[in-house]
C-alpha cells in the first residue's frame, strides 16, 4: 500500500504548490489594491473608482479561497482514491481467505466421509513422526521404561509392525550410546529436517533438545541455526523467483511465489504484489490458451483438467465462470469418448 500512496503523492504535491502560489499572488494583489483603494479613499473625489477597487478587493479574495477549496478538493479525491485501493486490497485478501476456508471445509468434509481405515492411511506418516519424535525425546531423558511402554502402546493400538521393530532396535541401540552421542544424533535429526524445510517441526525438536541440554554448545545454537537456514531458503526462493519471472517460466513462478507466501513480511508482499499479479495473470492466460487448443482439437479428457484447475485456483475470474458452464458437456463428451474406446 506504500507504493500505491506514493504514486498519489505528486498529485498532492503539485496541487499543494499550485495553491500556495495562487495565495502569494492573490495576497500581494490585495495589498496593491488595498492601497489604491487607500489612495483614492484618502483623496474623496472619486466614489465610483473606490467601489471598483473594493470589487477588485473582493474578486481577489474570492480567487484566493476558490485557490484554498481547489486544494482541498484535490486532497479529498486522492484520498478518496486511497481509501478505494485499501479497500480492494482488502477484499482481495478477503477473497483469499475464504477461497482457503472454502478448500478446508471441502476437504474436512471429504475427510469426514472416509472410513477409518482411510483416515489411518492418510495420517500414517503423521503418526509415525510424533512416535518417533516422543521416543527420541524419552531415549534422550535415558528413560528407557517410557520408550518401551511408547512402543508396546503404538503395537497394540497401531499396529506398525515395521516401525515396531525399528524403535525396538533405536532402543537397544541408544542403551549402548552415550549422552554426547545421543545428542549429536539428535543434532542430525533436526539437521534432517532442516534440510527438508520443515521449519515448525525443526523448532518443535530444537525446543525439545534445549530443556534437556541447554549448557550445550550446539544444542544452544540450535534456534540461530534454524534462523539461519530459513534465511537462507527464503533468499534462494526469491532469487529462484526472479530468475523465473526474467526467464518467463510461469509455472515455475507461480509454484516459487506460492512457497514464498509463508517466508513474506508484509511489506515484502506488498513489495512483490504487482509482480505476483502478473504472474498469476499470465499462468490464467496461458490455461486459458491451453483450453481452448484442447477443447478445438476435441481432447475432452485434457479440456476437462485444464478447466478444473482454471476452477480451481482461479475461481473468482471472468475465465472461471465461462468455463463453469461448459464443465457438464465435457464431462458428457469425454464419458461417450471412454464408452466408445
Amino acid at each position: 500500500m506504500s507504493d500505491e500512496s506514493s504514486s498519489f503523492s505528486w498529485v498532492i504535491k503539485l496541487a499543494r504548490v499550485w495553491a500556495l502560489a495562487m495565495l502569494v499572488l492573490v495576497g500581494l494583489a490585495i495589498v496593491v489594491t488595498a492601497a489604491q483603494a487607500v489612495r483614492v479613499s484618502l483623496r474623496g473625489d472619486d466614489i465610483q473608482e473606490l467601489l471598483w477597487w473594493i470589487v477588485a478587493l473582493l474578486a481577489e479574495a474570492v480567487v484566493g479561497i476558490l485557490a484554498i477549496l481547489f486544494y482541498g478538493l484535490v486532497d479529498a479525491v486522492v484520498s478518496n482514491a486511497r481509501a478505494v485501493n485499501q479497500a480492494a486490497d482488502r477484499i482481495q485478501r478477503l477473497e483469499s481467505l475464504a477461497e482457503s476456508l472454502h478448500d478446508s471445509s471441502r476437504r474436512l468434509v471429504d475427510l469426514s466421509q472416509m472410513s477409518d481405515a482411510a483416515k489411518s492411511l492418510l495420517f500414517r506418516h503423521r503418526e509415525i513422526e510424533a512416535m518417533h519424535e516422543l521416543l527420541h525425546e524419552a531415549l534422550i531423558r535415558q528413560d528407557y521404561a517410557k520408550a518401551e511402554a511408547l512402543v508396546d502402546d503404538v503395537e497394540k493400538r497401531m499396529g506398525y509392525a515395521d516401525q515396531v521393530d525399528r524403535m525396538r532396535a533405536e532402543i537397544a541401540a541408544a542403551r549402548e550410546t552415550s549422552i554426547e552421542q545421543k545428542v549429536e544424533r539428535a543434532l542430525e535429526r533436526i539437521g534432517k529436517v532442516i534440510q527438508g524445510h520443515d521449519w515448525v517441526q525443526a523448532g518443535r525438536s530444537a525446543q525439545r533438545l534445549l530443556k534437556l541440554f541447554s549448557r550445550n554448545p550446539k544444542v544452544a545454537a540450535l534456534p540461530q541455526r534454524i534462523r539461519d537456514a530459513r534465511a537462507r531458503h527464503k533468499r534462494g526462493l526469491l532469487q529462484a523467483y526472479g530468475e523465473a519471472v526474467k526467464a518467463g517460466d510461469i509455472d515455475s513462478s507461480v509454484e516459487l511465489i506460492r512457497e514464498l507466501d509463508s517466508y513474506l513480511t508484509p511489506q515484502e508482499a506488498a513489495a512483490l504484489k504487482d509482480s505476483a499479479r502478473g504472474v498469476f495473470r499470465a499462468r490464467l492466460h496461458n490455461l486459458g490458451v491451453q483450453f481452448a487448443i484442447r477443447v478445438t482439437d476435441e481432447q475432452w479428457s485434457q479440456a476437462l483438467g485444464i478447466g478444473e484447475q482454471i476452477v480451481n485456483e482461479y475461481p473468482n475470474s471472468q475465465m472461471a465462470a465461462e468455463v463453469r458452464w461448459k464443465m457438464d458437456t465435457l464431462r458428457e463428451l469425454a464419458a461417450t469418448r471412454e464408452t466408445a474406446s
